[in-house]
């Protein structure tokens, strides 16, 4: 399976890079539909999807891989995407401005929306409309051309280049015109006065064509680091009881004491936690298992409880203990209703208890649709629950 994931994110990425960003998003929706594990497929579709300016459906992603799979590289792209809600009212604005033909000012706000990647594709449109109406025609072939960069077939793109075509066209047209007519006058002139004129005659209609325009700046493509290996899993590790042999037959039994009364604090639990996810990540479940039924026990007040539970619902799914991994997915649900994992929850229980009772398998398949009706869980899995 990672090998497949690794495939597909390679194709995923080449046709992102040619301009393919459609078929790219659904390269990246094959490989995560078979699992939520490969970090480089869910950052990947994230970030195309947040070039669309699709800002929820991207945050999303980052959440599932942050949370799922502790990414560093979701938890950078979620750090400041505040700012990009602020930044869809400003391009919706603009729109206004367009239609209300203010092309300066929307101009100026456009150029705030060009600060980030998120929207870039619309964000161009917008500039290249602007440019056009302003005849700087240099300038719109530019947002045009990166907008052609990730998206070679955007129809929005191709209306406004094919205008620009045709308004150069009548401009070089005319500029013929315009130079016969000079150089007829001239010759005339010359003719008459029997003046010879030496030099260049210089053509105040040159237009300039460079096609030196600036690539679109993808700073969201970003190389996603492999994780950390744990080779030497230790499950009874300091962290979650360390043991001390004193020669002293009295701070033996106080220490005996004490390790047996430990309680693991915040720290202790994220080392066990993250361990816990590399060994998840190696497939090494049954260590998996011992570090967070060793850890949870502890986590009720931490930060890291919902994901703790959650991860050790996975793995009891992974090592096929089905009414453990059951009865904690429903304890998640009827926990963190609104935790980063509900929907995924709502779709692993239904698909756990298809075969073991069908009526609360459908049950759980209508809550996740009725519930989440816009969920990436929302597939033809729970399609056929429904159906059967």
């Amino acid at each position: 399976m990672k090998n497949n994931n690794k495939k597909e994110y390679k194709k995923a990425l080449n046709l992102y890079n040619n301009g393919y960003i459609d078929k790219a998003i659904e390269i990246c929706e094959i490989g995560i539909s078979r699992s939520l594990e490969d970090s480089n497929l869910l950052n990947l579709k994230g970030l195309l999807l947040y070039l669309k300016g699709e800002l929820e459906e991207a945050i999303s992603l980052w959440k599932i891989n942050k949370y799922h799979n502790d990414d560093e590289i979701a938890k950078a792209y979620l750090k400041d995407i505040e700012i990009d809600f602020n930044r869809r009212e400003l391009f919706k604005e603009s729109e206004e401005l367009i239609r209300n033909l203010n092309i300066d000012e929307a101009l100026q706000i456009l150029m705030i929306c060009k600060e980030s990647d998120y929207n870039s594709i619309n964000v161009n449109n917008a500039l290249a409309i602007c440019y056009m109406r302003k005849a700087e025609y240099v300038e719109c072939q530019k947002c045009i051309d990166k907008v052609f960069s990730v998206d070679k077939y955007n129809i929005e793109a191709k209306s406004i280049k094919k205008e620009i075509d045709e308004i150069l066209n009548i401009k070089s047209n005319s500029s013929v015109v315009i130079k016969s007519i000079i150089i007829t006058g001239i010759i005339c002139i010359i003719i008459t006065s029997g003046i010879l004129i030496k030099g260049k005659l210089q053509n105040g209609f040159k237009e300039d064509a460079e096609n030196n325009f600036e690539v679109v700046n993808k700073s969201g493509e970003v190389d996603a680091s492999e994780s950390i290996d744990v080779s030497n899993l230790d499950t009874n590790s300091e962290s979650i009881n360390t043991s001390t042999k004193e020669s002293s037959n009295d701070i033996d039994k106080k220490e005996d004491s004490n390790l047996n009364e430990h309680i693991l604090n915040e720290d202790e639990i994220r080392e066990n936690y993250m361990k816990a996810t590399d060994s998840f990540d190696e497939e090494k479940y049954n260590d998996t298992k011992v570090i967070l039924e060793s850890t949870i026990i502890y986590a009720e007040n931490s930060h890291l409880n919902d994901d703790i539970m959650f991860l050790l619902a996975s793995t009891y799914e992974k090592l096929g203990d089905n009414n453990e991994a059951i009865k904690n997915f429903e304890k998640y649900i009827s926990s963190y209703e609104n935790g980063n994992y509900i929907e995924e929850s709502y779709y692993k229980i239904a698909l756990l208890y298809r075969d073991l009772n069908k009526d609360k398998s459908k049950y759980y398949a209508k809550e996740l649709i009725s519930k989440y009706s816009n969920s990436i869980y929302n597939n033809t899995n729970i399609k056929d629950i429904l159906n059967n």
